[in-house]
Protein backbone atom coordinates (compact mmCIF):
# COMPACT_ATOMS: atom_id res chain seq x y z
CA UNK A 1 0.00 0.00 0.00
CA UNK A 2 1.25 2.95 -0.71
CA UNK A 3 1.78 5.30 2.26
CA UNK A 4 -0.23 8.56 2.43
CA UNK A 5 1.13 11.69 1.32
CA UNK A 6 2.63 14.26 3.72
CA UNK A 7 0.68 17.20 4.31
CA UNK A 8 1.91 20.16 2.70
CA UNK A 9 3.78 23.11 4.45
CA UNK A 10 2.21 25.87 5.26
CA UNK A 11 2.68 28.54 3.39
CA UNK A 12 4.49 31.54 4.64
CA UNK A 13 3.28 35.18 4.50
CA UNK A 14 5.14 37.07 2.72
CA UNK A 15 6.60 39.09 4.53
CA UNK A 16 8.71 36.28 6.31
CA UNK A 17 9.14 34.76 2.85
CA UNK A 18 10.47 38.14 1.87
CA UNK A 19 13.12 38.53 4.36
CA UNK A 20 13.74 34.78 4.18
CA UNK A 21 14.78 35.50 -0.26
CA UNK A 22 16.63 38.46 1.77
CA UNK A 23 18.97 35.99 4.11
CA UNK A 24 19.52 33.79 0.91
CA UNK A 25 20.71 36.79 -1.13
CA UNK A 26 22.79 38.18 0.81
CA UNK A 27 24.27 34.39 1.78
CA UNK A 28 25.34 33.94 -1.89
CA UNK A 29 27.28 37.31 -1.97
CA UNK A 30 29.20 35.97 0.63
CA UNK A 31 28.04 38.49 2.92
CA UNK A 32 26.84 38.08 6.58
CA UNK A 33 23.10 38.18 6.60
CA UNK A 34 22.15 40.73 9.64
CA UNK A 35 18.34 40.37 11.22
CA UNK A 36 18.39 43.49 13.31
CA UNK A 37 15.72 42.76 16.34
CA UNK A 38 15.11 45.40 19.31
CA UNK A 39 14.06 44.22 22.61
CA UNK A 40 11.99 46.19 24.88
CA UNK A 41 8.39 45.57 23.47
CA UNK A 42 9.53 44.22 20.47
CA UNK A 43 11.17 40.67 21.28
CA UNK A 44 10.33 41.07 24.65
CA UNK A 45 6.73 42.75 26.74
CA UNK A 46 7.64 45.19 29.57
CA UNK A 47 4.69 45.21 30.75
CA UNK A 48 5.45 42.64 33.93
CA UNK A 49 8.71 43.90 34.58
CA UNK A 50 6.78 47.35 35.53
CA UNK A 51 4.15 45.86 37.16
CA UNK A 52 6.14 43.88 39.31
CA UNK A 53 7.89 46.93 40.71
CA UNK A 54 4.79 48.54 41.24
CA UNK A 55 3.05 45.55 43.28
CA UNK A 56 6.63 46.14 45.15
CA UNK A 57 6.56 49.50 45.69
CA UNK A 58 2.78 48.48 47.11
CA UNK A 59 3.86 46.23 48.91
CA UNK A 60 6.95 48.05 50.69
CA UNK A 61 4.51 50.22 51.55
CA UNK A 62 1.48 48.19 52.33
CA UNK A 63 1.11 49.46 55.97
CA UNK A 64 0.76 52.97 55.62
CA UNK A 65 -0.86 53.11 51.73
CA UNK A 66 -3.55 50.60 52.03
CA UNK A 67 -5.70 51.64 49.71
CA UNK A 68 -2.79 51.99 47.27
CA UNK A 69 -1.84 48.45 47.78
CA UNK A 70 -5.73 46.72 47.21
CA UNK A 71 -4.80 48.75 44.08
CA UNK A 72 -1.96 47.70 42.41
CA UNK A 73 -2.84 44.08 43.70
CA UNK A 74 -6.11 44.23 41.17
CA UNK A 75 -3.90 45.88 38.10
CA UNK A 76 -3.08 43.20 35.35
CA UNK A 77 -0.20 43.86 32.60
CA UNK A 78 -2.64 44.72 30.23
CA UNK A 79 -3.36 47.95 32.39
CA UNK A 80 0.36 48.86 31.74
CA UNK A 81 0.71 51.87 30.17
CA UNK A 82 3.85 53.40 28.14
CA UNK A 83 5.36 55.59 31.30
CA UNK A 84 4.48 54.74 35.09
CA UNK A 85 2.73 58.36 35.58
CA UNK A 86 -0.05 57.40 32.85
CA UNK A 87 -0.67 54.26 34.27
CA UNK A 88 -0.93 54.99 37.52
CA UNK A 89 -3.34 57.93 36.77
CA UNK A 90 -5.29 55.71 34.47
CA UNK A 91 -5.82 53.14 37.65
CA UNK A 92 -7.63 56.03 39.70
CA UNK A 93 -4.07 57.41 41.17
CA UNK A 94 -4.46 61.32 41.72
CA UNK A 95 -1.50 61.93 44.30
CA UNK A 96 1.24 64.22 42.26
CA UNK A 97 3.98 63.01 45.31
CA UNK A 98 2.79 59.47 45.37
CA UNK A 99 3.31 59.21 41.21
CA UNK A 100 6.71 60.66 41.84
CA UNK A 101 7.66 58.52 44.64
CA UNK A 102 6.76 55.44 42.75
CA UNK A 103 8.30 56.97 39.32
CA UNK A 104 11.79 57.03 41.21
CA UNK A 105 11.65 53.54 42.52
CA UNK A 106 10.53 52.05 39.37
CA UNK A 107 13.19 54.07 37.87
CA UNK A 108 16.46 52.36 40.04
CA UNK A 109 14.91 49.04 39.42
CA UNK A 110 13.24 48.96 35.64
CA UNK A 111 17.04 49.21 33.88
CA UNK A 112 19.18 46.48 36.19
CA UNK A 113 19.70 42.71 35.57
CA UNK A 114 17.68 41.20 38.36
CA UNK A 115 14.12 42.94 36.86
CA UNK A 116 14.93 42.24 32.94
CA UNK A 117 14.38 38.56 34.00
CA UNK A 118 10.69 39.54 34.49
CA UNK A 119 10.13 40.55 30.96
CA UNK A 120 8.12 37.58 28.59
CA UNK A 121 9.24 37.16 25.10
CA UNK A 122 6.08 38.34 22.93
CA UNK A 123 4.17 35.56 21.26
CA UNK A 124 5.84 34.37 18.59
CA UNK A 125 9.28 36.01 19.05
CA UNK A 126 10.94 32.79 19.53
CA UNK A 127 9.51 30.95 16.80
CA UNK A 128 10.59 33.60 14.37
CA UNK A 129 13.94 34.38 15.83
CA UNK A 130 14.68 30.93 15.37
CA UNK A 131 13.26 30.57 12.11
CA UNK A 132 15.50 33.37 10.85
CA UNK A 133 18.83 31.72 12.80
CA UNK A 134 17.87 28.04 11.01
CA UNK A 135 17.66 29.95 7.59
CA UNK A 136 21.24 31.30 7.73
CA UNK A 137 20.37 34.67 9.04
CA UNK A 138 22.61 36.37 11.58
CA UNK A 139 20.38 37.67 14.85
CA UNK A 140 21.43 41.13 15.51
CA UNK A 141 20.34 42.01 19.79
CA UNK A 142 20.15 45.78 19.16
CA UNK A 143 18.98 47.64 22.16
CA UNK A 144 18.73 50.39 24.23
CA UNK A 145 19.80 48.98 27.66
CA UNK A 146 23.36 49.58 28.53
CA UNK A 147 25.40 47.12 29.07
CA UNK A 148 27.29 47.55 32.71
CA UNK A 149 23.62 47.46 33.77
CA UNK A 150 21.64 44.96 32.44
CA UNK A 151 24.61 42.95 30.34
CA UNK A 152 23.87 39.80 32.45
CA UNK A 153 20.04 40.02 32.68
CA UNK A 154 19.84 40.18 29.75
CA UNK A 155 21.61 37.76 28.23
CA UNK A 156 20.26 35.34 31.07
CA UNK A 157 16.76 36.05 29.91
CA UNK A 158 17.48 35.30 25.95
CA UNK A 159 19.24 31.89 26.80
CA UNK A 160 16.55 30.78 29.05
CA UNK A 161 13.89 31.43 26.54
CA UNK A 162 15.14 29.90 23.90
CA UNK A 163 16.58 32.31 21.53
CA UNK A 164 19.53 31.83 19.58
CA UNK A 165 22.41 33.45 21.98
CA UNK A 166 26.22 33.07 22.50
CA UNK A 167 27.56 31.67 19.00
CA UNK A 168 29.53 32.97 16.08
CA UNK A 169 26.67 33.66 14.08
CA UNK A 170 24.38 35.85 16.88
CA UNK A 171 25.48 39.30 17.76
CA UNK A 172 24.23 40.97 21.39
CA UNK A 173 24.66 44.56 21.07
CA UNK A 174 23.97 47.09 24.18
CA UNK A 175 24.84 50.76 24.73
CA UNK A 176 28.44 51.04 26.66
CA UNK A 177 26.29 53.52 29.09
CA UNK A 178 22.79 54.51 30.05
CA UNK A 179 23.22 57.89 29.11
CA UNK A 180 22.82 58.11 25.65
CA UNK A 181 19.92 58.38 23.16
CA UNK A 182 18.46 54.87 21.89
CA UNK A 183 17.82 56.79 18.66
CA UNK A 184 21.55 58.34 18.93
CA UNK A 185 23.21 54.95 19.48
CA UNK A 186 21.28 53.17 17.02
CA UNK A 187 21.56 55.54 13.77
CA UNK A 188 25.74 55.08 15.21
CA UNK A 189 25.46 51.33 15.65
CA UNK A 190 24.50 51.26 11.49
CA UNK A 191 27.98 52.42 10.61
CA UNK A 192 29.19 49.71 12.01
CA UNK A 193 26.83 46.92 10.96
CA UNK A 194 27.61 48.02 7.45
CA UNK A 195 31.24 47.41 7.73
CA UNK A 196 30.42 43.69 9.43
CA UNK A 197 27.46 42.20 7.21
CA UNK A 198 24.43 43.01 5.24
CA UNK A 199 21.67 44.20 6.96
CA UNK A 200 18.68 42.34 5.38
CA UNK A 201 16.15 42.72 8.32
CA UNK A 202 15.04 45.01 11.33
CA UNK A 203 12.54 44.91 13.77
CA UNK A 204 11.66 47.33 16.33
CA UNK A 205 8.72 49.15 18.21
CA UNK A 206 9.69 52.34 17.48
CA UNK A 207 8.22 53.93 14.03
CA UNK A 208 11.56 56.11 13.92
CA UNK A 209 14.17 53.78 14.53
CA UNK A 210 11.92 51.88 11.77
CA UNK A 211 12.36 54.37 9.66
CA UNK A 212 15.98 54.99 10.14
CA UNK A 213 16.62 51.38 9.17
CA UNK A 214 14.73 51.74 5.68
CA UNK A 215 16.43 54.30 4.71
CA UNK A 216 19.68 53.26 5.66
CA UNK A 217 18.74 49.88 4.10
CA UNK A 218 16.33 50.50 1.41
CA UNK A 219 15.90 46.92 0.33
CA UNK A 220 15.94 45.22 3.85
CA UNK A 221 12.53 43.58 5.53
CA UNK A 222 11.71 46.18 7.83
CA UNK A 223 8.94 45.42 10.63
CA UNK A 224 7.25 48.01 12.75
CA UNK A 225 5.96 45.92 16.43
CA UNK A 226 2.88 47.59 17.10
CA UNK A 227 2.57 47.32 20.63
CA UNK A 228 3.71 50.24 22.78
CA UNK A 229 6.27 53.47 21.49
CA UNK A 230 7.70 56.85 22.85
CA UNK A 231 4.98 59.52 22.94
CA UNK A 232 5.40 62.11 19.57
CA UNK A 233 6.57 58.89 17.37
CA UNK A 234 6.75 60.23 13.63
CA UNK A 235 4.60 58.74 11.17
CA UNK A 236 5.58 55.23 9.77
CA UNK A 237 7.15 54.80 6.45
CA UNK A 238 4.56 53.49 4.02
CA UNK A 239 7.59 50.89 2.69
CA UNK A 240 7.67 49.66 6.17
CA UNK A 241 5.48 46.36 7.09
CA UNK A 242 3.35 46.02 11.16
CA UNK A 243 2.65 43.16 12.92
CA UNK A 244 0.70 43.10 16.75
CA UNK A 245 2.49 39.68 17.12
CA UNK A 246 5.32 37.19 15.21
CA UNK A 247 2.82 34.61 15.63
CA UNK A 248 1.65 36.82 12.44
CA UNK A 249 4.98 36.06 10.34
CA UNK A 250 5.11 32.23 10.99
CA UNK A 251 3.30 29.25 9.09
CA UNK A 252 -0.70 28.99 9.91
CA UNK A 253 -0.72 26.12 12.02
CA UNK A 254 -3.41 23.14 11.10
CA UNK A 255 -5.44 24.03 13.75
CA UNK A 256 -5.63 27.71 12.70
CA UNK A 257 -6.77 26.86 8.90
CA UNK A 258 -9.39 25.13 10.56
CA UNK A 259 -8.14 21.81 9.55
CA UNK A 260 -8.69 18.76 11.68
Amino acid sequence: MTPPAAPAAAPLPEVTAGLLANIRAAAERGHDPLVVFDLDETLYSNDHRTLRILQEYAHTHAARLGAFYDLMGRLSPGDVHYGVATTLRAAGVRDDALIADVQAFWAARFFTNAYAQVDLARSGAVELVNLVYEAGGVPCYLTGRDAPGMLLGTVTALQRDGFPIGTVDTRTILKPDATTPDAVYKAAVITHLRRTGDVVGAFDNEPGLCNLFKRAFPQATVVWVDSSHAPGAPTLDADIATVRHFTELLPARAHDRGEP
